[in-house]
């Protein structure tokens, strides 16, 4: 067997399982993978979108502690793994290579973490690729019952690889007594692993609030904003976006609502209510609806409108790449997607595609 490569090896079973499927299936039907749902072994992979308003949103004097009710359903769907709508350190560490074609991308969303990253980068004198790798070989030998010290250890690596939401999971895990600084973790990390926990973003009050409840180590980045910047776009775009059919959009009631999910979340009942509603059918139809469709079935300057829609289709895209990958890891296991809910529908239909998924219904189930 030494004569052959690992990838030799994999074409020649290949060739040698596919060959009697080829003669047995009809050559001419045009392939979908969706065709593959019931041929696995073992049970689908479920996947459950949550679309949420981005709690960055709420009014300064919100109570987060509304989010309980919903925080209690959606552990009764005992995930696996929870995917975030927040950029990886592999994203961000790239994007700030090429921040001359991303020069807002690499500041505005991956800002915060490369500072963060900077901060622990002084402590364990890694860079983010290096802790990247660091946090793999932790993660493979993980204990079940891991020291204090060996928490605050990963948080940092978290921290020090771009992945700030992770290391709260692991800061949070620890008692209140135990997170202090260390050799791994500086005084003012420390304090800025607080701080950072203190802001208003489902990120932390939902997908690291209920990591640590379920007893997860992480939460599992997997946004993307490196669909292409073009400079050209920007004015032909404003001036699309200035014309009245956006503005007739904003103040159709139903679409209103979407918008306006954000100050919906005053008890836990209407919290619960307001997440049944954006997660249902209908309003991921108006929302694509009045979105996107509104930019491709009127005329834009130098058709930045079919350009827009495009580059949103290249996002969700990458974006449920990830989130796939994240679920490989789970075969026949459960994923929470935890994501602004304008993608909602989007993911949903191409997840939908894949070989050995399910695609949960989060509306129906936030209603059981």
């Amino acid at each position: 067997m030494s004569g052959y490569s690992i990838s030799a090896l994999v074409m020649l079973l290949a060739s040698l399982v596919a060959a009697p499927l080829a003669a047995a299936e009809d050559t001419s039907a045009s392939f979908d993978p969706r065709t593959y749902h019931q041929a696995h072994i073992g049970a689908p992979t479920q996947i459950m979108v949550l679309g949420t308003p981005h709690l960055s949103g709420t009014p300064e004097d919100w109570d987060p502690s509304v989010l309980e009710l919903l925080l209690d359903r959606l552990a009764g769907f005992q995930p696996d793994a929870i995917a975030i709508e927040a950029l990886t350190g592999v994203g961000i560490h790239s994007m700030w290579a090429y921040r001359e074609a991303y020069p807002d991308v690499a500041t505005t969303y991956g800002g915060r973490a490369m500072a963060l990253a900077g901060i622990s980068r002084a402590t364990l004198a890694m860079d983010m690729p290096q802790a990247e790798a660091e946090v793999r070989r932790t993660l493979a030998i993980w204990p079940a019952a891991p020291t204090p010290e060996q928490r605050r250890r990963l948080a940092a690596l978290f921290v020090a690889a771009g992945d700030p939401n992770s290391a709260l999971v692991q800061w949070w895990r620890l008692a209140p007594a135990d997170r202090i600084a260390d050799a791994n973790i500086s005084t003012f990390l420390a304090r800025e692993l607080d701080a950072f926990a203190a802001r208003r973003n489902e990120n932390h009050l939902i997908a690291a609030r209920l990591a640590v409840r379920l007893g997860l180590d992480r939460v599992n980045p997997t946004d993307d904003q490196s669909d292409e910047s073009d400079p050209a776009m920007i004015k032909p775009m404003e001036a699309f976006m200035a014309e009245p059919w956006l503005t007739d959009l904003l103040a159709e009631p139903r679409f209103k609502a979407l918008v306006e999910a954000s100050g919906k979340l005053t008890t836990p009942r209407e919290t619960l209510e307001t997440y049944r509603m954006l997660n249902s059918a209908a309003a991921g139809r108006i929302d694509a609806d009045g979105q996107w469709l509104n930019m491709l079935n009127r005329p834009s300057p130098n058709q930045v409108g079919r350009r827009r829609v495009a580059l949103w289709e290249v996002r969700n895209l990458r974006m449920v790449a990830n989130i796939r990958e994240v679920a490989a890891r789970h075969p026949g296991g459960r994923v929470l997607v935890i994501v602004g809910s304008a993608h909602k529908p989007w993911f949903d239909a191409y997840l939908g595609m894949m070989a050995d998924v399910k695609v949960v219904d989060s509306a129906e189930f936030l209603s059981r």
